[in-house]
């Protein structure tokens, strides 16, 4: 177990120097119901890839589960326990025990001008001080799509909230005045000692009295308002929380396609989340989302990629010459146990050295927990490599584990074939090959057998990527791993530009996201 545990906090020291040495290379509109709730639609239990309208059913509750974008869709997979991957397409409906998934809504807020999204939430704060569910937001899309103005739209949302006056505080029987008083509420957090006068409620209900202007009408005129208090000496503070409720919906329903399974928690926890926004921080609304995979992001699936540049950017054989060292430290986040590890690499190249009868460039990188469970760990990996201008064979690796300075066991891993991978990759097309891994292991006498899998290596393109490193112009490339009929997908970005290209800035490997804090090459 001693060694199983320390492979395991090591494994994603051993897959970068392995991968930064040898890889590179609108939506269906969602439902039509009701502003305030849509419930979900007949449900089915499914392991295979869905069709937008039939949701798959997962008998426990979002945060117990990742869902990773792949080449064709998402996969869904469990974070403890046994569990097979269930393959999904990009507008699946993923429900949860807690929370439904509509994985088509990402695409589709982009099938309309950005303003007119910014008001469809604006909508949801205004009249319901919640933030949207995917599904509502969705069909709401579709009928701006249609040509609906924003007058009917709020006729809509009116029509939906005097249904639930319980917890909208309105009713078919209010009077105007009462109207103006929820919207200074909603849209200006106009409550207390910083509630409209009687002379301002007066005015606009008068407005609505004599039919100068429509709800509609009074609520757009709000929201410009609103944001016409930018930088005010007392009223700054009305924007900012506005924009702070819209940031948080976006994030729910967008970012995260999220929706309640009880077509009223989708109101009632809707409103407890845009009241937990103030004007100065969203930590507290995103907090009661209670979402752990938060790198999970429907506006930017890893998936995807810019879809020009070229792939020999990504390898730098200058780093990896004798004489010239570099470092980097980073920060990984675990997704299923949502805690995080730091931890710091030196890379050298030690000149050429026979490893299992072959000469090879011998690559040493020392890695040093610097938190985390096994902090204060350190190991090291020798890689035995050949590098030419387009190309790294890769013949196999040495990982030592030190604890109290003592070597405790060594693991020496033999590739055959030796691994190629080409960095002359046309874009999109994968590169494709099958190895197998002998795996011996001394000062233990734990064995393993040898594995066979065949790693599928994609460039993506060129894009930008920020991380607290810097924000460079990187090569991303995805990688997927297949053993034993099941896939693994990972995402890398390598930096294709100035000192520290070919180095890692950040690796997405569905259940941790990885980025550079620091990074530096000592010639």
């Amino acid at each position: 177990m001693q060694l199983q545990h320390h492979v395991a906090s090591k494994r994603f020291a051993l897959t970068l120097l392995a991968t930064a040495l040898c890889a590179c290379g609108g939506g269906a509109d969602l439902g039509q119901q009701d502003a305030t709730s849509m419930a979900p639609p007949p449900s089915a239990t499914s392991t295979t890839v869905t069709t937008v309208n039939t949701p798959i059913e997962f008998n426990d509750t979002r945060n117990s589960f990742v869902v990773m974008p792949t080449a064709t869709g998402f996969e869904v997979r469990k974070k403890f326990g046994p569990g097979i991957p269930v393959a999904v397409s990009r507008q699946a409906i993923l429900k949860f025990s807690d929370v439904t998934v509509h994985l088509g809504i990402g695409e589709q807020s982009k099938t309309i001008p950005a303003d007119e999204l910014r008001t469809l939430v604006e909508l949801y704060i205004a009249f319901f001080n919640r933030v949207p569910d995917a599904e509502g937001l969705g069909y709401w899309i579709g009928e701006v799509k249609r040509g609906m103005t924003i007058d009917e739209l709020a006729l809509n949302f009116y029509g939906a909230a005097v249904q639930r006056p319980s917890l909208t505080g309105y009713s078919a029987t209010m009077s105007n005045a009462d109207f103006v008083k929820i919207i200074y509420k909603n849209v200006l957090g106009r409550i207390n000692d910083k509630a409209p006068t009687q002379e301002e409620v007066n005015y606009w209900a008068g407005e609505l009295d004599k039919g100068i202007r429509t709800k509609g009408a009074l609520v757009k005129i709000m929201l410009e308002s609103a944001h016409k208090f930018v930088g005010h000496a007392e009223w700054g503070w009305v924007p900012q929380l506005l924009d702070n409720k819209i940031a948080v919906g976006k994030y729910f329903a967008i970012e995260h396609g999220l929706g309640y399974v009880d077509p009223n928690d989708s109101i009632s926890k809707g409103m407890e989340i845009a009241g937990k926004v103030s004007a100065t921080s969203t930590e507290a609304a995103r907090t009661l989302m209670n979402v752990s995979d938060t790198s999970f992001n429907l506006l930017g699936t890893s998936a995807s990629g810019s879809g020009v540049g070229d792939s020999r950017n990504c390898l730098n054989p200058d780093l990896y010459r004798q004489g010239v060292s570099h470092y980097t430290e980073m920060t990984s986040d675990i997704r299923s146990t949502g805690t995080s590890e730091r931890f710091a690499v030196t890379y050298k190249a030690n000149g050429n050295v026979n490893f299992k009868g072959q000469s090879a460039q011998e690559i040493v990188a020392d890695t040093l927990l610097l938190s985390g469970q096994s902090a204060g760990v350190v190991s090291q990996v020798k890689t035995y490599v050949a590098i030419g201008s387009n190309e790294v064979v890769t013949y196999g690796s040495i990982l030592s584990v030190k604890l109290n300075n003592t070597v405790n066991y060594e693991v020496t891993n033999t590739m055959t074939p030796p691994e190629r991978m080409p960095y002359a990759l046309v874009i999109n097309q994968p590169y494709r090959q099958t190895t197998s891994v002998k795996m011996e292991i001394t000062g233990n006498t734990m064995s393993f057998p040898e594995t066979t899998s065949t790693n599928t290596t994609t460039f993506l393109g060129l894009e930008s990527v920020s991380v607290p490193a810097g924000t460079f112009n990187a090569c991303k490339l995805q990688s997927i791993g297949t053993s034993n009929g099941f896939d693994t997908y990972s995402y890398a970005w390598y930096v294709a530009e100035g000192d520290l290209r070919g180095m890692v800035a950040k690796v997405d490997s569905g259940d941790s996201v990885t980025v550079a804090t620091k990074m530096s090459v000592n010639r």
